[in-house]
Formats: structure tokens, C-alpha cells, sequence
């Protein structure tokens, strides 16, 4: 959360990131057909971006958007 001065006072604004969907590693896996091992391999490789929480690594909607459209992008131009 963030806060923005405003004519009342302050007000508290939700950043983007916190109000993002996230998932976890075996929720990110089901998502994208493939398996949690899979998903962590993507992690370590940085090829799928998360958040750190603790020890756990949630992957936001985002990331997974981002992921989806990069390889999306990939596979048309192998087809071409």
C-alpha cells in the first residue's frame, strides 16, 4: 500500500503488485500445462518471474502473462 497526499489529508492507494493474483509454484504449474519441477526449472533459469515471500516463490499474474506472450512470440517466428 501506498499513500498519496490528496485535499483531505492522506489517502491509501493499493499498488498494482499487491493487488495481483498470485500463485503458487504447483497452482503457476496447472496454469501453464506443465509440471512443478517444470516450474521451478523456469524459476532457477529466470525465464519466469516471481516474488520472494519467506522461503516461498509466488508467481504473479503477471509473470505468468509475460511468460505466456514471450514464448507465444518465440513459437511464431520458429513457425516462420
Amino acid at each position: 500500500m501506498t499513500a498519496r497526499q490528496s485535499d483531505q489529508g492522506l489517502e491509501v492507494v493499493a499498488s498494482p503488485k499487491v493487488a495481483e493474483k498470485k500463485y503458487s509454484i504447483g497452482q503457476a504449474a496447472m496454469a501453464l500445462g506443465i509440471s512443478p519441477s517444470g516450474v521451478r526449472l523456469l524459476l532457477n533459469n529466470k525465464k519466469l518471474g516471481y516474488y520472494q515471500s519467506g522461503k516461498r516463490k509466488l508467481i504473479g499474474e503477471g509473470h505468468l502473462r509475460e511468460y505466456l506472450s514471450l514464448a507465444e512470440r518465440k513459437a511464431s517466428r520458429a513457425i516462420h
